[in-house]
Parts: C-alpha cells; sequence; structure tokens
C-alpha cells in the first residue's frame, strides 16, 4: 500500500510541476498583451504628441557632450521602451501599428538631429569656458531623474541588487579602458577587412547609442578607433564619395545594432522587466558618477568654483522636477 501511495503521488507533482510551468507561461502571455495594447494606445494617440521630438532633441545634445549617453535621456523623458518597441514593432511581420511606429522614430530622429546642429555651438562654448559646471548640470539632470524613473518602471517590479551591481562594474570596467589610454590612430584597414571592422564598428556604436549608462565615444575611444570615425565626419564638407561610401557602411552598421539590441531589450522588458531595469539604473547611476573623469580641465578647487559646481547640480535637478511635473499635468488633463 505504500508503494501504491508513493506512485498515486508522483503523478499529482508533476502535475503541479506542469501547471506551475503553464501559470508562468501565461502569466507572461498576458503581460505580454498588456503591453502590446499599451503600446497601441500609445500610438493611437501619437500623432499630435511632441514628447519623443523634445526627447529627441535631448537625445542630440547627450552625443555632444563626452560620457553622456543618449540612452540616457531616452530613460529621462520615459520614452526608452516606447523606442525599443517601435524598432522592434516595425520589423515585427504582423503589426497594425506599423506606420505609428515608424511616425514616432522619425520624430525622435528628427529631434535628435535638430538637438545636435542647434545646441553643438552652445555647448561647444559652455564646454569651452566653464567644462565642469556643464557637466555637473548633466550630473544633476542624470541622478535628479533617478527615483523618477524607479517610481514609474519598477511598479509591481522587484529590485534587483546584483544586476545593479553588475550594471555599475561594467561601466566601472569601460571607464577603466577608458581612462588608463588606448592608441586612438587614424590607421585604417584596406579593403573588404576594412569595410567589415567599419560595418562591425557601426553595429558597436548602434548598440551602444540606443543602451542608457553607455557612451558611444567612450566605447570607440575603448576600442581605439575614436580618431578615425570623428576624421570620416569631419571630412563631410570636402564631398569625398569615398568617405561617404565609408560613412554609409557605418551607419548601416549602426542601423544593424540598434536594431538588434533594441529586440533584445523589448523582449527583456517584457519578460524580465525587474532585473532589465535594474541593470539599466546600475549603468546610469555609475555613467553618471563617472562623468568628472572624463574632464579636459582638471578642477581647482576654489570657494567660488565648488558653490558654482553644487548651483549647477541643482539646476540640473530643477529641471527634471520642473519636466515631471508638466508631464504629470498633461497625463491628468
Amino acid at each position: 500500500m505504500k508503494l501504491f501511495s508513493k506512485k498515486e503521488k508522483e503523478p499529482k507533482e508533476k502535475k503541479k510541476h506542469l501547471s506551475k510551468r503553464k501559470k508562468e507561461k501565461l502569466r507572461i502571455k498576458k503581460k505580454e498583451e498588456k503591453e502590446l495594447k499599451k503600446i497601441e494606445k500609445i500610438n493611437s494617440e501619437s500623432k499630435y504628441d511632441l514628447k519623443p521630438f523634445f526627447g529627441g532633441i535631448g537625445v542630440g545634445i547627450a552625443n555632444i557632450i563626452p560620457g553622456v549617453s543618449g540612452g540616457t535621456m531616452l530613460v529621462i523623458f520615459d520614452l526608452f521602451e516606447r523606442l525599443t518597441n517601435a524598432v522592434s514593432d516595425v520589423f515585427k511581420r504582423k503589426t497594425t501599428t506599423r506606420k505609428q511606429s515608424i511616425l514616432f522614430l522619425l520624430k525622435v530622429l528628427v529631434g535628435a538631429g535638430i538637438g545636435i546642429v542647434a545646441f553643438a555651438k552652445i555647448l561647444g562654448f559652455t564646454l569651452n569656458h566653464i567644462e565642469a559646471e556643464t557637466i555637473f548640470w548633466f550630473m544633476g539632470l542624470i541622478l535628479f531623474s533617478i527615483p523618477i524613473v524607479i517610481k514609474k518602471e519598477m511598479k509591481n517590479e522587484k529590485f534587483n541588487v546584483i544586476y545593479f551591481l553588475i550594471g555599475i562594474i561594467l561601466i566601472g570596467v569601460l571607464e577603466y579602458f577608458n581612462l588608463k589610454g588606448v592608441n586612438n590612430s587614424l590607421n585604417e584597414e584596406a579593403g573588404i577587412i576594412g569595410y567589415l571592422i567599419l560595418f562591425g564598428l557601426g553595429v558597436i556604436g548602434g548598440i551602444s547609442m540606443i543602451f542608457p549608462g553607455i557612451s558611444g565615444s567612450m566605447v570607440m575611444l575603448v576600442l581605439g578607433k575614436y580618431e578615425m570615425v570623428r576624421s570620416y565626419i569631419d571630412q563631410v564638407t570636402t564631398l569625398d564619395v569615398n568617405i561617404f561610401i565609408k560613412l554609409g557602411i557605418f551607419g548601416l552598421g549602426a542601423v544593424a545594432g540598434i536594431v538588434f539590441s533594441a529586440k533584445i531589450l523589448s523582449s527583456l522588458l517584457t519578460k524580465h522587466k525587474g532585473k532589465t531595469i535594474s541593470l539599466i539604473l546600475g549603468f546610469i547611476i555609475a555613467s553618471a558618477l563617472i562623468l568628472p573623469l572624463n574632464l579636459e580641465t582638471p578642477i581647482t578647487f576654489t570657494t567660488e568654483k565648488v558653490c558654482g559646481l553644487i548651483v549647477s547640480f541643482i539646476l540640473g535637478g530643477v529641471v527634471i522636477y520642473y519636466l515631471d511635473k508638466l508631464e504629470k499635468k498633461n497625463s491628468d488633463k
């Protein structure tokens, strides 16, 4: 009888085990459906939504500042998940929101272009005359936005300390190699190998563009290819066909990197949102704290200078406070 009772228990345990697996699958499926409805709702209202455009301007400005990530600006403007979902949505076979996703991405791209062109001279001036204050303003902007990001993104999700620490360590390792210094030469490989390397660099650049906390310029510096890529951009005005071909190959690689990373991030945010956001928060906080290490002119700590840095840092927080207040006001309408 004892043997029989043991045998009888086994299938019940299997049933329980299977039911747990089914429950997990159903939970993920419901979560995916919920996210899809959320995207459709946002996209249906996105025709006159200018938030992606202003977020794009923020991304463009971030790309001018050394060590600041465009992806971080997307998180601050609460556009990061929407962007990854939109990129993923464009390349889906069956979707009803492709047009809306393309419109959303165009707004971000146009905003980024305007951000780079319109603010290049302004930021060039501030970085030349008040470099430390400009960097501390960005630090304030990023760090004061963290509680808002946690409140919005970690709702009903568990904060994962391990993934958070992994994010901090990865940025620390990247910065270590950046500070150690890599020979950034203008040397390049010729022929097909050279073009393949360019495409590969574009893929890496594209991935770093979309990941919050990871600066594309820093990655290129670590790989020793920053000066080479920058020289191509500087030579655009020469209208050299060879330069346009090289930039085109790099651009194709960047698009491939953005699409690849967006698809992965979109899937991770749906299935493992808590862990993914914890990792991203690690990236963002670590990248903000190491910004002063990339200053070209070392800080001379006088009373006047310290006061200026504190004020700049607080002003970054003030901008975030009013942006959040404005968003709450618009969502209540």
